[in-house]
């Protein structure tokens, strides 16, 4: 089973401290975000093979880096 997790955190000068968390397994993408010391929201996503689950992990990857969320 092909698997791969990114996981991110941002955390504001105003106080708030957030995640977001995006498993990849098989066809299957996984994003998990919300306040850290929370469970969060989840929603589920199925592409057509891993590299398509991949791809479209890493574009929400590098969305919310740009946002200032960092490994």
């Amino acid at each position: 089973m092909q698997t791969e997790t990114f996981y991110l955190e941002l955390s504001e000068s105003e106080g708030s401290h957030k995640f977001y968390e995006v498993i990849v397994e098989e066809e299957k993408v996984s994003i998990r975000y919300g306040r850290i010391g929370t469970d969060g929201q989840k929603s589920t996503e199925t592409l057509a093979d891993f590299a398509a689950a991949k791809k479209y992990a890493e574009k929400k990857v590098a969305e919310k880096k740009k946002k200032g969320y960092e490994e």
